[in-house]
């Protein structure tokens, strides 16, 4: 029964008559028999089917050894090879090289298939990760990618040193984000079971062990929140979800996120800046109009944190003894003046 199905789907495919359905059925026992044994259903049914028109015997030999070339077939049997058989050996011969082709492609992997998994191999070193950790004070961490993140006291964040195709990280605690956009590579924030997956924007994330609760806050952007793989829901500024670790159940609220992202509003952080960016990001953070009056001293650079929302003075007294200058304060605002640091 089966040979006969074989024989009447190749009759089909030599014939051009094969449905879609036939076609895949006629394939797939290709696909799946040896090749001698696809050659021998087909060839045995086949056989005496052919009329008696006799073709010119050395057209014939040169026919019939490009089809029968397979080491399967040295012993096959020699018809009067007719115009219709014509057909069929081309079909035949066609059917050889894919059953061949089949079989050699589930019993050996192809050159570039192993190149590729060597490189994979090669390729999957370990990722150095670093993790910052605060006590009873908020520290900002900036990110291989050029990112921000400020963590607020007790939190920790771990990432890789270089990130690679994925920029991810893991946050325990409480962080607020700030993320260098980037449209062909995503930001992920690791908090437990919980993701929030963004381009480039900024946003709070609290998920603190001893919370029932995540919650993550939008200031700026769009941020995706999914648990596993289902998305919770999509963020925009002043929207904020809070997911509930025990029940697995969340809201979506309306929020005015610059109370939420409070506590670190007060924080000041110089991190490798000079004394121009300074007096400009101080001017408008105080609104009062800063300026550098040499030259030499504008290009001065130092590092320094403000935590505790230290007043101007305060703080214009300890970048001015970094930098060897003094500030003076006018109807028209604040210089600073000095000698350079050099």
């Amino acid at each position: 029964m089966e040979q006969e199905r074989s024989s009447y789907l190749f009759n089909k495919y030599v014939s051009r008559t094969c449905s879609p359905a036939e076609l895949k059925e006629f394939m797939a026992i290709v696909k799946n028999a040896d090749d001698a044994t696809v050659i021998d259903l087909v060839m045995d049914n086949f056989w005496n089917q052919s009329p008696e028109v006799e073709l010119n015997p050395v057209k014939a030999d040169s026919i019939l050894t490009k089809v029968l070339s397979s080491d399967a077939k040295k012993d096959a049997k020699t018809p009067n090879l007719s115009v219709q058989w014509l057909g069929w050996a081309a079909a035949l011969f066609i059917i050889c090289l894919a059953t061949l082709y089949f079989n050699n492609k589930t019993k050996t992997t192809p050159p570039a298939a192993n190149q590729t998994a060597k490189k994979v191999v090669q390729s999957d070193k370990p990722v150095e990760l670093l993790t910052v950790k605060t006590g009873n004070e908020h520290q900002k961490v900036n990110l291989p990618d050029g990112s921000t993140v400020i963590l607020n006291n007790n939190s920790s964040i771990s990432y890789p040193k270089v990130f690679g195709v994925k920029r991810a990280v893991t946050l325990t605690g409480e962080g607020y984000f700030d993320i260098r956009h980037d449209l062909k590579k995503s930001f992920t924030v690791h908090t437990g079971n919980l993701s929030t997956v963004v381009l480039g924007t900024a946003f709070n994330i609290k998920a603190y062990d001893r919370d029932h609760e995540i919650s993550v806050t939008v200031t700026r952007g769009k941020v995706s929140v999914l648990d596993s793989n289902a998305v919770l829901a999509i963020l925009t500024p002043n929207q904020q979800i809070t997911f509930n670790k025990k029940d697995k159940l969340s809201n979506l609220n309306k929020v005015i996120a610059k109370n939420t992202v409070q506590w670190q509003e007060s924080d000041i952080f110089f991190d490798d800046i000079s004394l121009e960016e300074a007096a400009q990001a101080l001017s408008k953070r105080f609104n009062t109009t800063i300026t550098v009056e040499n030259d030499s001293s504008k290009k001065c650079r130092f590092t320094a944190t403000f935590l505790k929302g230290e007043s101007l003075d305060e703080i214009l007294k300890i970048i001015c003894s970094y930098n060897h200058a003094q500030y003076q304060t006018t109807a028209g605002g604040i210089t600073i003046k000095g000698d350079g640091c050099e």
